[in-house]
C-alpha cells in the first residue's frame, strides 16, 4: 500500500466514523436514551465526581449511592513498558505503509483499544444496567507539557502525516511525558437526542472498568470522569485534557465538525489478565 492509498483509506475511516455519527442520530429515538434527563440544553454536567483534589491524588466520587475519597495509582511500570512499546510498534507500521516499505496495517489489538465496562442505568432498550463498549484510549500528558502539546497540534493541523507521526513518537519515547495516573477518550456519539449506554451509566456510576487484549493482556479499574468540552468550570486540566484529546483525535483522522466529550479515567487499581501467566493478579510498582 502506498501512501496515496493509505490516506485514502484512512479518510473514508474517518468519513464512514462522522456518517455513522450522524446516521446515529437521525434513527434516534426514546429507546437510544436513558429514562432520566440529563442535559440542560446541549450541555450536561456529570454531577457524581468531583476532581477538586485530584492534584493531591483523591477523587471523590459517588458510587451506590455513597460519596467516598478514592485515592489515585500511577500505572504500573509492566503496563507502561507494554503500552508505549505497542504504541511505537503501530506507528513504525504506519510510516512503513506510507513510504512503501510494506508492512501490514495496525491490529486493532493493542493499548489503543480497549474494552470499557459499565454500569449504573438501563438505557431504554434494555432490560439490564451493564454496558461494555470498546473505545479509543490514550495516555494523558502532565500538567508540565499538556499547553505545548496542544499549541503544536493547534499550529501543525495541515503538516504532512510523517511529522505528526514523528510527534507522537517523541511523546511516546518516555512515560515521563504523562500523568500516569489518568488514561483519556472521548465520547463521540452522545447528544441530547441519541445517548449511549457508557454515557448514561457513566453520568449514574461513575466506576469503570478497562480490559485490553494483546499478546499481553491488562484491566485497569478506575474512576469515569465525563467532562463536557464547553464547560470550562470543570477547572483547567480537564479543560486542556479534553480539548488534547479532542486535537489529538482530529490530527490524524481529520477535523470534526464539533468537540466531543471527554472520559478521563482516574487510575485506581491494575490488574495483568495475561492468558497463563497473569491470572487476574494486582499489579503495582
Amino acid at each position: 500500500m502506498d501512501r496515496r492509498e493509505f490516506l485514502e483509506k484512512a479518510g473514508k475511516a474517518s468519513g464512514a466514523l462522522l456518517l455513522s455519527s450522524i446516521a446515529g442520530r437521525a434513527i434516534a429515538g426514546e429507546m437510544e436514551q436513558g429514562s432520566t434527563e440529563l442535559w440542560n440544553s446541549d450541555s450536561f454536567l456529570q454531577d457524581c465526581v468531583d476532581v477538586s483534589s485530584e492534584a493531591e491524588g483523591i477523587i471523590k466520587a459517588k458510587v451506590d449511592g455513597v460519596w467516598g475519597d478514592y485515592n489515585t495509582e500511577n500505572l504500573p511500570t509492566e503496563f507502561l513498558d507494554w503500552n508505549l512499546a505497542a504504541r511505537l510498534e503501530v506507528l513504525d507500521k504506519i510510516m512503513d505503509m506510507m513510504t512503501g516499505q510494506g508492512g501490514s496495517p495496525p491490529s486493532l489489538a493493542g493499548p489503543h483499544n480497549a474494552a470499557m465496562a459499565t454500569r449504573g442505568a438501563r438505557r431504554n432498550d434494555s432490560i439490564l444496567s451493564i454496558n461494555n463498549a470498546f473505545k479509543g484510549m490514550g495516555l494523558c500528558p502532565h500538567r508540565g507539557i499538556i499547553a505545548e502539546k496542544i499549541e503544536f497540534m493547534r499550529a501543525n493541523a495541515g503538516a504532512p502525516m510523517p511529522a505528526k507521526i514523528e510527534f507522537l513518537k517523541n511523546l511516546y519515547s518516555s512515560s515521563d511525558n504523562f500523568d500516569l495516573t489518568k488514561l483519556v477518550s472521548l465520547e463521540l456519539y452522545s447528544t441530547p437526542s441519541f445517548e449511549t449506554h457508557t454515557f448514561i451509566n457513566l453520568m449514574h456510576e461513575p466506576v469503570t472498568s478497562l480490559v485490553f487484549l494483546d499478546s499481553k493482556s491488562y484491566e485497569v479499574r478506575g474512576i469515569g470522569q465525563l467532562v463536557d468540552a464547553e464547560d470550562s468550570s470543570c477547572g483547567e486540566y480537564p479543560t486542556q485534557i479534553v480539548e488534547y484529546t479532542n486535537l489529538a483525535h482530529s490530527f490524524f483522522h481529520g477535523e470534526f465538525p464539533r468537540l466531543f466529550p471527554g472520559i478521563v479515567v482516574h487510575v485506581l487499581e491494575t490488574f495483568n489478565n495475561t492468558p497463563g501467566t497473569g491470572r487476574g493478579v494486582r499489579v503495582n510498582d
